[in-house]
C-alpha cells in the first residue's frame, strides 16, 4: 500500500505536468484567436503634469489592430492626441505560457519580458493574466502591474506602477478599454 501511495504521489506531478504541457500549444492558439482582430475604445492615463496626489486623467479615442505573426503577434494602436495628430505605435507581443512569461517589443527598443500569471485559467483564450515586471516609471526605477482582461467583446489593459523595491501599493498609470469595432456573427 505504502509503495501505491508513493508511486501515486510521484505520478500525479508528472500527469498534471504534462498535460498542462500538452496544453500550452492550445493556450497560445486560443489567446491567438480570442485577441486577433479590430478594436476600438480608450486610453485613460494619469497627468503627469499634476501633483503625484492628483487623480485629473487624460482620455484618448484608440484604435487597435490585433495580428497573428508567426507565434507572435503585433498590435498596432492609433490614438487620437487632438485636432489632426493621430499617433501610431506598433508593438510585437509573445504570451508563453511555458515559461510563465508575457514579452513586448514596442518600435524596435529592447524586449522587456513579465511574468505572467493565469494562463492554465484561461478559457478558449479569455479571463485574464496577471504580468509583474521591473522597468521605471517618469524616469525612475519602478514595478509594473498589468491586469490583460480578455472577453469576447471587450479587452482591458491596466496597468499599475510603484517604486521599486517598495512595499508601497500600486498605483494608476494608465488603462485601455476596448470593444470589438465589428462584432462577431451569433452562433447558428
Amino acid at each position: 500500500m505504502r509503495t501505491l501511495l508513493l508511486a501515486a504521489a510521484f505520478l500525479t506531478p508528472c500527469a498534471i505536468y504534462a498535460q498542462t504541457s500538452a496544453a500550452i500549444p492550445q493556450i497560445q492558439a486560443d489567446l491567438q484567436q480570442a485577441l486577433t482582430g479590430n478594436w476600438t475604445g480608450v486610453l485613460e492615463y494619469r497627468d503627469c503634469s499634476e501633483p503625484a496626489t492628483s487623480t485629473k486623467g487624460v482620455q484618448l479615442p484608440t484604435w487597435l489592430t490585433i495580428k497573428p505573426a508567426g507565434s507572435s503577434q503585433t498590435w498596432h494602436y492609433l490614438y487620437d492626441d487632438g485636432p489632426n495628430k493621430l499617433v501610431e505605435e506598433t508593438d510585437t507581443l509573445s504570451f508563453d505560457p511555458s515559461a510563465s512569461t508575457y514579452t513586448e517589443s514596442d518600435n524596435g527598443k529592447e524586449p522587456h519580458t513579465y511574468r505572467a500569471t493565469g494562463y492554465t485559467d484561461l478559457h478558449t483564450g479569455r479571463g485574464q493574466l496577471i504580468l509583474t515586471g521591473n522597468g521605471t516609471d517618469n524616469d525612475k526605477p519602478a514595478e509594473t502591474r498589468i491586469t490583460l482582461t480578455i472577453r469576447r467583446n471587450l479587452l482591458t489593459i491596466l496597468e499599475e506602477t510603484r517604486p521599486a523595491a517598495s512595499t508601497d501599493p500600486f498605483a494608476f498609470r494608465h488603462s485601455f478599454t476596448f470593444t470589438r469595432a465589428t462584432p462577431p456573427q451569433p452562433a447558428k
